[in-house]
């Protein structure tokens, strides 16, 4: 599809989340069990997906940074007329043709063992390779992968060095492969769309179903005083409890796959079948990469979100990154291109990740603010409650403390600042207190170092702690 399209199509089949790493942790699991020999024979049977030599960008050398484009594809062509998939997901028949519905981009330093990923919104309006009209992203991978790849490298100058692609039916079984992945929810959340319906809180285990309706939810829910509240985040909320569910199952499968030889085996076959890469992955960048990854810890997964704005074009509901937002958006994209990160003083609030707690027991506080925090391009996390408290607090996992000052300085009246190690999903939690008064479209000038109150770590936190 190419013109502009005034209608959406409407999707009845879930969602597609492609697992990042899946791959990698195939061949960490391989090799750190010291199957390698096992390894090298189902390596030759991983589905190959062919592209022009040009298209990628030349691999580079062994203990090298390099960037995977990593896709979740819509496509349908595994579904045999009459089976029960055909029931719960339709066929292709019915669906246009296949589209990207998540698209992530993921570079892996060896040297630093270090990783981070961005997420491309899949209503992302930019120029479509290789003749430039306009589109949305999801679209580009219509004609296949070779037209995404070079979208997302001509428009952000990008080089990719390998693609890896999986289908929606492998994630279930991902997820039930490691025996669940559990996720923290503050309050009971829903979505009538998905199927979404968890009351339980706290640490909560998924298993593949119930994951795949978290995680495709568009029209998520969550209570706040008693009451159903609608995520006013949207498909940017999607995207961050995608990138949060991620980093949780790359923690499962470290930590279970190794020591579990049938899980292990579930998870390797899960993978396989489920599965594609491109033919510049060679044996041995997948061997070098499985043993770097046995020094990655999911903690130093960063974790990118793109300054976008809702738009129309046309009938058509759209994300575009506007000329006032480009300059963050450079500073996400140098991250990818191998450009040192950003310091500590020059962070963005869109590299900041935030949970909004509702702590003075006004209506509809939590939802308000993480609306007001979108609007000043923080990465809003789904909103929730929590206890009563007199003083707005901003707590952050570690090594977030300037994450945590830029919030502060977005908050007309000011709050305290606590460290918590253990917090996990997202960068920071705000916790509104009685003192709450909003916030600010443009931060406070910074205050010197020790102008923020540091409260004591031991202080119960209403966070996500790790579960």
């Amino acid at each position: 599809m190419t013109a502009l399209a005034g209608v959406r199509l409407r999707r009845t089949w879930p969602q597609r989340l492609l697992i990042a790493f899946n791959l990698a942790l195939i061949v960490l699991c391989l090799t750190g069990a010291g199957g390698l020999g096992y390894f090298y024979y189902q390596f030759g049977n991983l589905p190959r997906i062919n592209l022009a030599d040009h298209v990628l960008a030349q691999s580079a050398p062994a203990g090298e940074p390099q960037n995977f484009l990593l896709v979740g594809s819509d496509s349908r062509a595994f579904v045999e007329p009459g089976s029960s998939d055909q029931n719960s997901f339709g066929n292709s028949a019915g669906t246009g043709g296949q589209r990207a519905d998540t698209i992530i981009l993921v570079r892996v330093d060896p040297q630093t063992h270090r990783a981070a990923m961005v997420s491309f919104p899949r209503d992302l309006w930019l120029p479509i390779a290789p003749d430039g009209h306009s589109q949305r992203i999801n679209t580009a991978f219509e004609a296949g992968p070779q037209q995404l790849i070079q979208t997302i490298s001509t428009n952000f100058n990008i080089p990719i060095h390998h693609y890896a692609q999986v289908d929606f039916k492998g994630f279930q079984g991902l997820v039930d492969a490691v025996g669940g992945v559990s996720i923290y929810l503050a309050t009971p959340v829903r979505d009538s769309v998905t199927g979404l319906n968890i009351h339980d809180t706290g640490c909560v285990l998924l298993h593949g179903d119930q994951a795949l309706s978290y995680v495709r939810s568009r029209h998520f829910q969550y209570q706040e005083n008693g009451r159903w509240k609608s995520d006013p985040t949207g498909d940017l909320g999607r995207i961050t409890r995608q990138q949060d569910f991620i980093r949780r199952a790359l923690r499962e499968a470290l930590s279970k796959g190794l020591t579990n030889p049938a899980r292990l085996n579930r998870l390797v076959n899960v993978g396989l079948k489920n599965v594609k890469v491109s033919k510049s992955l060679d044996l041995k960048d997948v061997v070098n990469l499985g043993k770097n990854f046995r020094s990655l810890s999911p903690e130093t997964l960063a974790q990118y979100s793109l300054p976008v704005t809702n738009t129309r074009v046309g009938a058509a509901a759209v994300l575009k990154i506007m000329d006032k937002d480009k300059a963050a958006a450079e500073k996400i994209f140098e991250v990818f291109r191998g450009t040192p990160p950003a310091s500590a003083q020059t962070v963005e609030p869109s590299a900041v990740t935030v949970r909004v707690l509702n702590g003075s027991g006004t209506t509809g506080q939590a939802g308000d603010t993480s609306s007001s925090l979108q609007q000043a391009r923080f990465t809003v996390s789904s909103p929730g409650t929590t206890s009563h408290t007199s003083r707005t607090i901003i707590r952050y996992g570690a090594g977030q403390q300037a994450k945590a000052q830029l919030l502060e300085r977005y908050l007309a009246a000011g709050a305290d600042i606590q460290e918590y190690p253990g917090l996990e999903g997202v960068d920071v939690v705000l916790v509104t207190g009685s003192d709450f008064a909003g916030v600010l479209a443009t931060p406070r000038a910074a205050a010197p170092a020790n102008a923020t109150t540091t409260l004591p770590s031991s202080t119960p936190p209403p966070a996500a702690p790790e579960c």
